[in-house]
């Protein structure tokens, strides 16, 4: 009797992964997904406003860590997205390597992004003292468990990708909403630019129901400048999801090419910036329950340089004057200028300091290909890289490293704050063009993923 329940339950099971097969076909991807809070359980020091001095007073909402994985039989991808404001780009590169100890995918196979949220801890330089006990001893260990229960979740699913509109963000350079100030742009030099697509991969079970949605969207999370920490505008995204999608979904929410895009409105209350996740969710939800599955899949990863505008030494010690002027009686912020000073002048000293680094990744699912940057990119890129391919491009910013702005060249002929926040980045400021030339760059990434 024991020898006939075996078999009988091995037949079962067989049949059971064969059904699975027959019914995945070609579209199986292998998928797993997982999070991990990151809120801090004792005061830490915000990201986000260099006019902050002391730690947060308290939680609007919690702030998480997630991780995606992603398998077919051929490539993989690890992807994290942290709802900080950023890191250092040398920190991502240690980041990469311990997740893929971890895990055992190629550190060039993970991802490490942040939603450039503005109410959460200081994890890079940005205008503030990075928090040494939380990045090293609160954040490292969580983003690590969370990519580790990503890939033992991984189970069998398919794939599918739409695209949606959203008219939230706006050019805060050349057309800002009603009652926030006269328009800085000159229209002769630049127009206002706004991305308002709505890409969004959703993941699904054998039964249906969705272990992961990731959405992505190009807008600032700048609306709270107070002391409490809160996720802003991709917490409540997130949030939104889990209505839309159930509890069992693993929200992941990218942060677009938004360096010139800020959300509707400062001091929205909670209630309004749910609205607002609620807008993006609900622009691709219908065509994510309805639509066909797609097999493509694929994976490339390239190391890319961006140029910095190294100036003279006359230049540098100017330059730092400048901004002691502009900022008298701050005898903190007096510091940074100088050690700014100091650390450029060394860097002519001993020809350092050339170029920007990084590793960038082309992601296509479906139709789509996502390409991260490390840098606050100007949403033009976008459009250019789509000028310059025939399938659609999504640019996720903030990812593995934040080295500054990187305006297009009309907008650096402009001027304006972004092309002169280099000094908070404790560097040299990016090159005017190489926004267009790392789109010339990045083209055969993105074909090569496309492919």
């Amino acid at each position: 009797m024991k020898q006939m329940t075996f078999f009988v339950v091995a037949f079962a099971v067989t049949l059971a992964a064969a059904w699975s097969v027959s019914a995945f076909g070609a579209e199986t991807l292998t998928v797993g997904a997982a999070h991990e809070d990151i809120t801090p359980d004792r005061p830490v020091l915000m990201g986000g406003y260099a006019a902050r001095k002391a730690p947060h007073e308290g939680i609007r909402s919690p702030i998480f860590t997630r991780a995606l994985f992603v398998k077919n039989d051929s490539e993989q991808i690890l992807w994290t997205v942290s709802d900080l404001i950023g890191l250092k780009p040398e920190d991502t590169v240690m980041l990469r390597g311990k997740i893929s100890e971890a895990t055992g995918v190629p550190a060039d196979r993970v991802v490490i992004s942040t939603t450039h949220n503005h109410s959460g801890p200081a994890t890079a330089p940005i205008a503030a003292v990075k928090d040494p006990w939380y990045f090293e001893g609160y954040y490292i260990e969580r983003l690590v468990k969370a990519a580790v229960r990503a890939v033992e979740s991984a189970e069998p699913c398919t794939m599918v990708v739409v695209q949606g509109e959203a008219a939230l963000s706006y050019d805060r350079r050349n057309d800002p909403p009603p009652g926030e100030g006269a328009n800085l742009g000159n229209p002769d030099v630049s127009k206002a630019v706004t991305d308002k697509r709505v890409p969004a991969v959703g993941f699904k079970r054998a039964d249906g129901s969705f272990k992961a949605v990731l959405i992505q969207y190009a807008m600032h999370p700048t609306s709270w400048g107070d002391q409490l920490i809160g996720a802003e505008w991709p917490g409540t995204t997130a949030v939104a999801i889990n209505e839309t999608f159930g509890e069992q979904t693993e929200p992941f929410v990218l942060q677009g090419a938004a360096g010139n895009l800020s959300s509707p409105c400062r001091k929205a209350p909670p209630e309004e910036m749910l609205r607002w996740g609620r807008v993006l969710v609900e622009s691709v939800a219908d065509q994510l329950k309805s639509a066909e599955p797609q097999s493509h899949f694929n994976v490339a990863s390239a190391v890319l340089l961006a140029e910095f505008d190294r100036f003279d030494a006359e230049t540098i010690r100017a330059r730092a004057e400048e901004f002691r002027q502009l900022y008298p009686g701050r005898d903190d912020w007096n510091e940074r200028f100088d050690r700014w000073e100091a650390d450029r002048l060394a860097a002519l000293e001993n020809d350092t300091e050339h170029y920007a680094e990084a590793l960038y990744q082309a992601v296509a699912f479906g139709k789509h290909v996502f390409v991260t940057t490390p840098f606050e990119t100007f949403c033009h890129l976008n459009r250019f890289l789509c000028d310059r391919v025939s399938f659609p491009v999504h640019v996720i910013g903030y990812t593995n490293g934040v080295f500054d702005y990187l305006p297009d060249l009309g907008s650096f002929q402009q001027g304006g704050y972004e092309p002169k926040s280099y000094i908070w980045y404790d560097a040299f400021p990016m090159k005017p063009g190489d926004l267009e030339k790392l789109a010339d760059d990045l083209v055969p990434l993105l074909e090569k993923a496309e492919e």
